[in-house]
């Protein structure tokens, strides 16, 4: 039984304690929740104490209340009032009807990101010391990139996505080639490394909605660029794997859709063949194992994201 503000309580009511409902709904919605929490909690009154927005976010509104328990050896001999079956109305209301502060984010997320990328290469001992500076320099790059997610259990967390990255470096260093008596020039080198493939996501959502955590899981093509140029020389070798992805990022909300932080990820492949151009011809070559180009890296990038 709702008890208006004014209105003074039965006199077989016994007050319980104080009860916060949080959601995006109206005054009549936000008190027919509460009605049924009320009921939950064992309660036969109740007398709304404030209603307004959370001081957080302006879409969220939180109903506070008192809640009473008749207690029917204080009725006085003359007391009439017919006491309502709250539990009869409240059946009407289901727990979930209540937001929780994971479903106020929607079912989708889409954000990017850009950053530093850093490949974990071993470089081998057997290149000479300019060739290990240059690759030295070669794993040091821009992080880039795209993720959508759709959650098909918002309550929960777990949701399916996309996601698209590449990294780019490059490197560009004095050389010198011996060959009817020695040629110097730049040799100009840049690779991308990129992934693009389905993930399987997690979502965390703090108590406030102001905190988001998200981890993925994916598996995908990874797809390798090495394009240098040396002199009149030309020399672009590609090659494709299976690569893995895991990714965890964290985001401070900053109003009702968007959200600010930061992303780290961790992506690994290997090429055991590639196919090596001149721009002109190309052919397959297919590497032993001491050989092969590892595709591991990192990255830390700061994102953008979008949730409806």
């Amino acid at each position: 039984m709702v008890i208006k503000e004014k209105e003074p309580l039965p006199s077989d009511a016994e007050w319980m304690g104080t009860i916060d409902v949080k959601g995006k709904a109206n005054h009549d919605r936000m008190l027919e929740l509460t009605r049924f929490r009320a009921w939950e909690s064992g309660a036969d009154y109740l007398r709304e104490r404030s209603f307004g927005s959370d001081g957080v976010r302006s879409d969220i509104r939180i109903m506070t209340s008192d809640i009473y328990h008749a207690d029917k050896s204080k009725v006085a001999p003359d007391d009439n009032r017919r006491v309502e079956n709250a539990a009869g109305y409240s059946q009407t209301a289901t727990p979930a009807a209540v937001p929780t502060a994971m479903e106020q984010f929607g079912s989708q997320h889409f954000k990017v990101f850009v950053g530093y990328g850093r490949r974990l290469n071993r470089i081998s001992p057997e290149l000479t010391l300019f060739q290990r500076e240059h690759i030295r320099r070669l794993l040091n790059g821009v992080m880039m990139g795209g993720q959508y997610i759709y959650f098909f259990n918002p309550e929960r967390g777990s949701g399916l996505g996309l996601r698209y990255q590449i990294m780019h470096s490059s490197s560009a260093d004095a050389g010198y080639r011996e060959n009817n008596g020695g040629e110097e020039g730049v040799l100009d080198e840049s690779v991308n490394i990129s992934f693009i493939g389905p993930l399987y996501s997690g979502r965390w959502v703090s108590k406030n909605g102001k905190h988001l955590l998200l981890d993925d899981v994916g598996l995908g093509l990874m797809r390798w660029k090495d394009y240098a140029t040396f002199l009149d020389e030309k020399q672009i070798m590609t090659g494709n794997t299976l690569g893995f992805l895991f990714d965890i990022s964290y985001s401070y909300v900053v109003s009702d859709k968007l959200a600010l932080g930061a992303d780290l990820s961790y992506a690994s492949g290997l090429i055991k063949s590639m196919v090596v151009s001149d721009g002109v011809q190309s052919e397959v070559i297919r590497l032993d194992k001491e050989h092969y180009e590892g595709l591991v890296h990192l990255g830390i990038c700061a994102q953008l994201v979008y949730t409806f």
